[in-house]
């Protein structure tokens, strides 16, 4: 499966095996068995500040019978942006017994101090932002200002809550035009269907 593919969903908080290839290569360099794998295993979180990552937990190797995997490093965090192997193909590894996840329990565990509040956390499963979501970064999404006398204009905002109707987040670019909010200011915007049938987000700023 590939990230660009499947989106988001498919790795968030899953063991993946991803491709070895050349560039990965030196971030591997003090896991054992990094001369000898073809491929890497991984888990998937959300960074917000710095978008879809992957945390390396061991140099691995797989054929079409079986993937073993050596010892991981648990003395420092070794992560891949998604953005660097969005287009290859990855695995994912049922870990159904939790077996994987209490072997690599030290450093999984470091990786909860990513961890978003309940309303964001349930964002991140509202398939209808989906497409106007930013693929590296799950939590930012595409919304168009409104407000008399401008155009709108799609700003880039990062979920922080959930109101009543509405969704909170925080404006991320300067607007172009004079809506009266400025990158970092919160926002509210909801869910607008267009007539043909196309979800998009607005904030209405009058």
């Amino acid at each position: 499966m590939k990230f660009s593919e499947v989106g988001f969903r498919a790795f968030y908080h899953n063991f993946i095996v991803v491709p070895m290839k050349d560039s990965l290569k030196g971030i591997l360099k003090d896991f054992p068995g990094v001369d000898s794998a073809n491929c890497i295993l991984t888990y998937g979180y959300i960074d917000r500040m710095a978008g879809f990552t992957l945390e390396i937990l061991a140099a691995a190797s797989m054929d079409s019978e079986k993937l073993s995997y050596g010892a991981g490093n648990s003395e420092r965090l070794s992560k891949i942006r998604i953005e660097s192997v969005m287009e290859d193909e990855c695995f994912f590894i049922d870990d159904e017994d939790d077996s994987m996840y209490k072997l690599y329990s030290d450093k999984l565990d470091m990786l909860k101090n990513y961890d978003a509040g309940d309303e964001v956390e349930e964002t991140r499963n509202m398939d209808f932002l989906d497409s106007s979501r930013s693929p590296e970064y799950p939590d930012d999404v595409l919304v168009y200002l409104l407000k008399n006398g401008n155009k709108p204009e799609g700003c880039w905002v990062r979920i922080d809550a959930l109101a009543e109707h509405e969704i909170i987040g925080t404006l991320l670019n300067e607007p172009n035009q004079d809506f009266g909010y400025h990158a970092g200011n919160q926002v509210a915007f909801y869910v607008h269907q267009t007539e043909n049938k196309e979800i998009i987000l607005c904030a209405n700023l009058n």
